[in-house]
């Protein structure tokens, strides 16, 4: 079948990117969906459209939704209930300012709990400590790789944590363990309070984890996979890439991915200043990053989803047509609203929210989540023709320190966003022709 001509133009733009700027995007894969159907396509070499991807932090929007799911059925949702009130979270009972969050603050990152930092700018613990990096007796699993000097991402940095009296890389511990150890030690903003300064944090969602865990007795990616991949028939979606071989851990958290499935995870590319893993991300024992994850306990619900281009789409799809997906419903239209309506500060439950058009052609009230290895999707409510959208990549930039990440975000938000927005025929009402898109990165 011959594509449309806005598709067509679409997927021209995009071929001709890649081959003139394959340094900056090796690969990609990106779709759309509108009433007229859904287009997707690929450039690359190697890439196509059931190439599977790390998501990143659009893995958060995927928790929200399971969460806010579970509270609703159990009849505790309350978006402005204190987060000590729900199962695992009663460290915060008694801790002066963890007792002020409530589970609005956790998925809207206004909780005050904090992002990346070095260690030296983190409080002493017997696991931060520069006199005594470990405690006596321990020896670290070499498989599992290096920690990183910083901390706020336990997956990413490694970072070592004190569990059963010894200090351990977290790649190496549980969900519970790791959760448990970022209430017990990390910092909470005090001034200004939870909940009044929008300031992005991981950890918000090792938090959210924490709680889907405790309220199912599952391990986090199984509930995900039961309440919205089955459904939603995301066959290609998962968080566990590789079992661990200890036969207890992967009776609790192994997907059952599959070679097939293995050998389509796409590989990751550095495009970082100095062609090295950034400092704030701790390596494998190797010095690389090893896509499949081998050998990890820790399920990492802040950003270890896998994932397709239709896949996803079939997720956007269901919020598009409030809910349900397939002549089933998913998750209720309350759910619903609460992931794409305003909450404030410039957020749902689960995504960002736009007030206002965007530079790269999206309309207000457009819904959004980027991951940081160049992985984006999205979500045009208010339009003639609704469009849901994702691009994905494989490509790591530095983040936290030499930063590079908007020569990524160029490719997304100034190439691909806006040949789509200006090529298909919209025509909702007071929504303006583009005619000249350019300008600074986002």
């Amino acid at each position: 079948m011959p594509l449309p001509d806005w598709w067509a133009a679409v997927q021209d733009t995009m071929t001709a990117h890649q081959a003139n700027n394959a340094a900056n995007l090796p690969g990609a894969t990106f779709g759309v969906e509108t009433t007229a159907g859904r287009r997707v396509g690929s450039v690359g070499p190697g890439w196509q459209r059931t190439t599977i991807c790390e998501i990143g932090s659009m893995t958060k929007s995927f928790l929200s939704a399971a969460l806010l799911q579970l509270l609703e059925e159990r009849h505790m949702l309350n978006i402005e209930q204190p987060v000590w009130r729900l199962p695992g979270m009663g460290l915060y009972a008694e801790h002066p300012i963890g007792k002020h969050i409530r589970l609005r603050h956790l998925l809207q990152h206004t909780s005050g709990l904090p992002h990346f930092m070095h260690r030296s700018e983190w409080p002493r613990t017997p696991c931060n400590d520069p006199e005594a990096r470990a405690l006596d007796g321990f020896a670290p699993r070499r498989d599992l790789g290096p920690t990183s000097d910083w901390i706020g991402a336990p997956a990413l940095t490694n970072e070592l944590m004190l569990a059963d009296s010894a200090c351990q890389p977290a790649r190496q511990l549980t969900l519970d363990q790791v959760s448990a150890y970022v209430m017990r030690t990390y910092p909470i903003t005090a001034d200004p309070p939870p909940g009044t300064r929008y300031s992005y944090s991981t950890v918000n969602y090792v938090l959210v984890g924490r709680i889907l865990e405790e309220l199912t007795g599952q391990s986090v990616n199984r509930v995900i996979k039961e309440r919205l991949f089955e459904p939603l028939a995301m066959r290609d979606s998962f968080f566990i890439a590789h079992p661990t071989g200890d036969a207890d851990v992967d009776a609790w958290m192994d997907d059952g991915v599959t070679d097939e499935q293995r050998a389509r995870i796409a590989a990751l590319t550095l495009i970082t200043r100095d062609g090295h893993l950034p400092v704030e991300m701790a390596s494998t024992a190797s010095g690389g990053w090893d896509q499949l994850r081998r050998g990890w306990r820790l399920v990492n619900p802040d950003g270890g989803m896998y994932s397709t281009v239709d896949d996803l789409l079939n997720f956007l799809a269901m919020l598009r047509d409030g809910g349900a997906f397939d002549s089933r419903r998913v998750l209720s239209t309350r759910v619903v609203r609460l992931l794409v309506e305003d909450q404030g500060f410039g957020h749902t439950m689960g995504f960002g929210f736009r007030t206002q058009q965007t530079p790269y052609g999206q309309g207000a009230g457009t819904v959004e989540h980027l991951g940081f290895k160049m992985t984006y999707f999205w979500y045009e409510p208010h339009l003639e023709h609704p469009l849901v959208g994702v691009f994905l990549s494989q490509r790591l930039a530095n983040v936290a320190v030499n930063t590079n990440l908007g020569d990524g975000m160029h490719v997304i938000f100034r190439v691909f966003v806006p040949a789509v927005r200006s090529g298909f025929p919209w025509s909702a009402a007071g929504q303006p022709a583009l005619s000249n898109i350019g300008g600074a990165d986002p």
